[in-house]
């Protein structure tokens, strides 16, 4: 009886540890950023990046356009055929900044952020259906830039909302492809982002799905806990 009193209290004294560690990452990862990441327009964009001592890794223009969710940014370099280039979860458009840079002869590159990361906008609730809602959001983009024959390339983490793209507008969308040397998450982080606290935890609060973390350079642009939830409803919505 002794014994099994003693193992109920450590369990106790486990579960207030973990609920203190909780609060404590909750407390953190939900204090406001000094630097806006929402910016609605490339001055304000500029500065930004410049804030966030960027501005070299991402040397491009900024461009806005307003889709169905919200105010997308993205960088357009280039002319000739369109490569429509995705960031994965809990990244932004700086994934792409090679492919914008190094792009080869006759190819214009588009790399937007999604709505909810980068320097878009970050509506305050994450839409049902997350895959479509950014599929949508790229079919405005498209139709207002009027592209047509677009190759979007995609990471291993954002290939479904490419295929939901190419379905819901294929007269403007000729095909996908995965993007080299792009690495999804680890499976064993996917599984857990999918149980309840403990997803929020590590996602929201430590943004274990950004590379870097939340500090690095792609974790702080989606600057607090709030601004994370567009990347665990991603990973919940398509398991990477």
């Amino acid at each position: 009886m002794r014994a099994l009193a003693i193992a109920a209290a450590a369990l106790l004294g486990v579960a207030l540890l973990a609920y203190a560690c909780g609060l404590g990452v909750y407390a953190i990862a939900s204090a406001p950023s000094p630097v806006t990441t929402e910016p609605h327009d490339a001055q304000e964009a500029e500065v930004v990046v410049a804030r966030l001592g960027l501005s070299g890794a991402y040397p491009f223009e900024h461009r806005f356009a307003l889709t169905p969710h919200g105010r997308m940014h993205y960088a357009d370099v280039g002319s000739g055929k369109v490569v429509l280039c995705l960031h994965g979860n809990g990244s932004w458009s700086l994934a792409c900044a090679r492919r914008l840079a190094e792009r080869e002869p006759g190819t214009r590159v588009i790399a937007p952020d999604l709505i909810g990361f980068g320097l878009s906008e970050k509506p305050p609730s994450q839409p049902m259906y997350v895959v479509d809602a950014h599929a949508a959001d790229l079919a405005a983009l498209v139709g207002q830039l009027d592209l047509h024959d677009v190759t979007v390339s995609a990471a291993p983490s954002t290939a479904a909302i490419a295929a939901a793209l190419q379905k819901r507008v294929p007269d403007r969308v000729a095909s996908t492809e995965a993007r080299e040397g792009e690495l999804a998450p680890p499976a064993g982080l996917l599984r857990l982002t999918h149980a309840p606290v403990l997803g929020e935890l590590l996602v929201q609060g430590l943004g274990a799905l950004s590379p870097g973390g939340a500090r690095g350079p792609f974790g702080r642009v989606q600057s607090d806990w709030d601004q994370r939830a567009s990347a665990l409803a991603l990973a919940r919505a398509t398991g990477s």
